[in-house]
């Protein structure tokens, strides 16, 4: 009589359950599928007990504090079981994908989808996954795994040829699974350099790829944007052989994220609206001064010049009327003190033609930076960039606020332009509203500065305040999506998520350094070339 396995082992981090639930849905779902559960309320019992012992599988509700971070450290750490994430929207979907979750169930579907999420994971960590896929087409369609799992998945060789697709990555690269078997994956990055694919580093060196994003151009043609992660598959020797290529169509995602980033956009140009509304009536309230007296310096010219019309008129005339004439003339000239209006005529003409070219400008930034983005990449000047976006917020802040600019020069570096903005202007509004807030106990002068350089093969965009600064707890949180520290109506606490998203789909990272009352510095890495495959 053989032994019976050993229930396979899973770590559940859950809120408490409701008095009139004893385990509480998550636990209920699980169950029936015999695990050997360790359930677990806080992230601190749940850290204990993954170091305590192996367990195969994670299940996460992202309801618990500090559970996104806790995906991120697991998907760097080495041997890290998967995490399957309980999650709430597609918001909170996206944000567990890329911070290394597996599969994501939603909070409403919980009953219905749980069970069989985590019953595919757990014949996913049971499996030699990488090994059974690659050595076996066959076995591995086989899997419950590879057929019904909502992501797509290829398994390239040591040359980057498709040797295995399941059927989610014949569907979204748009061709039959076994007509891909044989191509080179990069075939679906037309443009792209072997050296820059999302997977070369995989196939080359052994690493792993996380949350990379992409183009790829389907067999009918039309590019689509993908998230990609990639796992390399190693020789008996432990030389990288191989990877595992899993990816997910994120054209609905893109445009949600689109639609939002606009939606921040225009946010921040309705809290810049005051400022740029008194900006612009300044220098029109000189520009109307200057034409109204400009009408009465061309109604006294209208009068001189009637008095040299008939001097002319009697030049040609008798002698006598002609000294009269000038004398009247004269008169007038004098009267209406003709070389001031010269003069002055110029000086009024050049202050307005300076203030019309002011709300041109004004509106010119404005224009560009309420513009949709374009969803491609350019060359464009990141001094320029940030400039534009300073001269907007610059109109609301400059009666309280001074402004320091020390630019290197920079090349011109293949960038989402409209996006780079998006970043320029949450980091400055953020300066500005610690300044204020700063100012608001100890009435200290405020100061931003902005510096670029180059650095560490990229450029590197600094936005320094000696605003309020940051407490420890708050900083811990920066970047998390709607946490926000401002009042109800001011802040949507996405401004420095999308910053840091912003920066990640760059190839870059988003850092800062903050102390309480002394102020905060942001700082934007972008490299020249970038090699994240975004």
């Amino acid at each position: 009589m053989s032994r019976q396995a050993e229930p396979t082992r899973l770590l559940l981090l859950a809120p408490p359950p409701a008095a009139h639930e004893p385990r509480g849905p998550a636990a209920e779902a699980l169950l029936p599928l015999g695990f050997a559960i360790e359930l677990c309320h806080e992230l601190r019992a749940a850290r204990a007990a993954l170091a305590a012992g192996a367990a195969a599988l994670v299940v996460a509700d992202l309801r618990i504090e500090g559970a996104l971070a806790w995906l991120r450290e697991l998907r760097d750490a080495a041997a890290a079981p998967p995490v399957l994430a309980l999650v709430r929207g597609d918001n909170e979907a996206v944000a567990a994908f890329r911070a290394g979750a597996w599969e994501c169930v939603d909070q409403s579907a919980l009953a219905r989808e749980l069970a069989s999420a985590a019953s595919a994971l757990r014949e996913h960590a049971q499996r030699a996954r990488a090994r059974t896929v690659a050595g076996d087409p066959q076995a591995g369609a086989a899997s419950e795994v590879v057929r019904h799992m909502n992501s797509a998945l290829v398994v390239l060789d040591r040359a980057g040829n498709v040797t295995f697709a399941n059927p989610i990555a014949a569907q979204l690269l748009g061709a039959e699974a076994e007509k891909l078997v044989g191509r080179s994956f990069g075939r679906w990055f037309p443009g792209v350099a072997r050296s820059q694919l999302p997977v070369q580093r995989t196939l080359e060196r052994g690493d792993r790829v996380r949350g990379a994003e992409a183009m790829v151009a389907r067999e009918d043609g039309r590019a689509i944007p993908i998230g990609l992660s990639a796992s390399p598959l190693r020789s008996a020797r432990g030389e990288p052989d191989g990877a595992i290529v899993i990816f997910q169509d994120l054209s609905d995602t893109k445009q949600l994220e689109s639609q939002l980033l606009q939606r921040e956009k225009m946010a921040s140009i309705g809290q810049l609206a005051a400022g740029v509304a008194h900006e612009i009536n300044n220098p029109m309230g000189f520009i109307h001064a200057n034409l109204s007296q400009l009408r009465e310096y061309l109604e006294d010219f209208a009068r001189v010049w009637e008095r040299v019309a008939v001097l002319r008129k009697v030049a040609l005339g008798a002698g006598g009327e002609v000294r009269a004439a000038a004398e009247s003339a004269e008169a007038l000239i004098a009267e209406v003190d003709a070389e001031f209006l010269l003069r002055d005529f110029g000086t009024a003409v050049s202050e307005s033609l300076e203030g019309a070219q002011r709300i041109r400008a004004i509106v010119q930034d404005l224009r560009s930076f309420s513009h949709r983005d374009t969803g491609e990449r350019v060359h464009a000047d990141v001094n320029k960039a940030l400039d534009s976006t300073a001269n907007i917020v610059w109109t609301m802040m400059k009666h309280s606020v001074g402004l320091s600019k020390s630019y290197a020069e920079l090349p011109p570096i293949l960038c989402f332009p409209m996006q780079l903005q998006q970043v320029f202007m949450n980091l400055l509004m953020n300066a500005y509203q610690a300044i204020e807030e700063r100012r608001g106990q100890d009435g200290a002068p405020g100061e931003i500065r902005l510096r670029t350089e180059l650095a560490n093969g990229g450029v590197r965009v600094a936005v320094s305040d000696n605003g309020i600064g940051m407490e420890p707890e708050v900083q811990r949180r920066v970047f998390d999506p709607f946490f926000t520290t401002k009042e109800v109506g001011i802040g949507t606490g996405l401004g420095l998520s999308t910053s840091y998203q912003i920066a990640r789909r760059h190839g870059g990272r988003l850092s800062f350094e903050s102390e309480r009352g002394v102020g905060t510095t942001f700082c934007l890495w972008l490299p020249l070339d970038d090699e994240s495959g975004a």
